[in-house]
């Protein structure tokens, strides 16, 4: 397992953290991110507050690495990007109800169209500023953090939540967004008891009230995580209803894992199965047998998508449209998930898979050009570069560094 954590230790090192270091903007803060699939051209300067936000959760994740000794990486360096970050979050991208603007301009200017357009913005603002906090133990930081997670909880309480770049249809109940409340949860919770604040004052879910809830309401009886659920009966039969997102799944199944603590203890065992059989379904359904890798949308039962269509509806054309793409996130959370679910049960169908998406993963994804790096992130069904925009038009730091960092925790 040594030889596991040495792996991406010097994935990081080597491959992953020089790029996201010379995309630094030394002037104003923050990342830029808008580069072409291949990391050759920065074709825009657009400062997507998503990233910003997923960008100094690392900044500052990476450093605590380093100053344990973990990664051989300058914590200086690291310790002002995080503040130069976390600074040009504060000031030029909340509103005057601390609601988290979707995009601003490199110097943080306002660009018209951008308030209140996805919860998702305001999410990845609180993940990384209260990561922020938690590290550099700043408490002002945490209450800015708490302040913002409030009205996120208020809006989706209220249903009055936009999704970009993923609207939910009409009618349906979305697992994305009880999945990204049940991530935010779990870290701010844990900031929360570094400094004595009760979470429950808020009046919000706890992120074990979340689990439990997404177990309940989205996990069918054959293992599928339904990622839009209708909310009346007798709409069966959709592309919406019956697909299945592999990579979604496998992500939500670690956060589960991280609060499985929140159960009883001899209801651990259950969860601990049922989420088993849900990342089996997802593996095996989503795994391209032809090609190899995890396509991006699958049908309930495997291969591709199917059901009814609303030809006015973006969700189904983003499904059919984009189903059989291999996509670098997914990817990197299987290797994660699979991991940890190995660590868990030690069953061996975990481990076997690991090493199957494992060769696939770095066999197809990274750069060739090594003066570049990082991943050709986007991929057609041969594992081939595809130059197409599949969510925001940039090429994001976060899930392929954070399952990196998450590996090396578990190790």
């Amino acid at each position: 397992m040594n030889e596991i954590n040495e792996f991406y230790q010097k994935e990081i090192v080597e491959n992953f953290w020089p790029f996201w270091e010379n995309a630094f903007d030394q002037k104003h803060g923050g990342v830029f991110t808008c580069y072409t699939n291949d990391g050759s051209q920065l074709v825009n300067r657009v400062k997507y507050t998503w990233s910003q936000g997923r960008f100094l959760w690392l900044c500052s994740e990476l450093y605590q690495l380093a100053e344990a000794g973990r990664l051989p990486l300058e914590s200086a360096s690291l310790k002002d990007m995080a503040e130069k970050t976390y600074a040009f979050l504060k000031k030029h991208t909340l509103t005057r109800e601390n609601h988290v603007l979707y995009a601003v301009t490199e110097d943080g200017g306002e660009i018209e169209g951008q308030k209140d357009i996805s919860i998702y913005a305001d999410c990845f603002f609180v993940l990384g500023v209260n990561k922020y906090a938690e590290i550099f133990n700043n408490a002002d930081a945490f209450s800015l953090a708490v302040s913002v997670y409030k009205t996120v909880n208020t809006r989706v309480l209220e249903g009055k939540v936009k999704t970009e770049p993923y609207p939910i249809p009409e009618g349906y109940l979305s697992h994305s967004i009880n999945m990204i409340l049940l991530n935010v949860a779990q870290e701010i919770e844990k900031t929360a008891d570094q400094y004595s604040f009760s979470i429950e004052s808020l009046g919000v879910k706890t992120s074990g009230e979340l689990s439990r809830y997404i177990l309940r309401e989205f996990i069918a009886e054959d293992g599928r995580c339904v990622e839009l659920k209708p909310q009346r009966e007798g709409s069966g039969g959709t592309l919406l209803e019956n697909h299945l997102n592999p990579g979604h799944t496998l992500e939500s199944i670690w956060f589960h894992l991280h609060s499985l603590h929140e159960w009883k203890e001899s209801e651990r065992g259950a969860v601990l199965e049922a989420l088993s059989k849900v990342a089996l379904k997802a593996i095996e359904a989503g795994w391209d047998e032809e090609y190899g890798g995890l396509l991006r949308f699958v049908d309930k039962n495997g291969g591709k998508p199917s059901g009814r269509e609303n030809d006015d509806e973006p969700y189904c054309a983003l499904i059919r449209d984009t189903w059989d793409t291999k996509l670098w996130w997914p990817h990197s959370e299987a290797l994660y998930t699979l991991l940890l679910l190995y660590q868990h049960t030690k069953k061996e169908v975990f481990k076997e898979w690991y090493q199957r998406v494992a060769g696939y993963t770095f066999k197809t994804f990274p750069n060739p050009d090594k003066q570049i790096g990082e991943w050709i992130q986007i991929r057609d069904r041969q594992g081939k570069p595809l130059n197409k925009v599949v969510a925001l038009p940039v090429k994001d730091p976060f899930h392929v560094i954070r399952n990196f960092i998450l590996i090396m925790k578990l190790f």
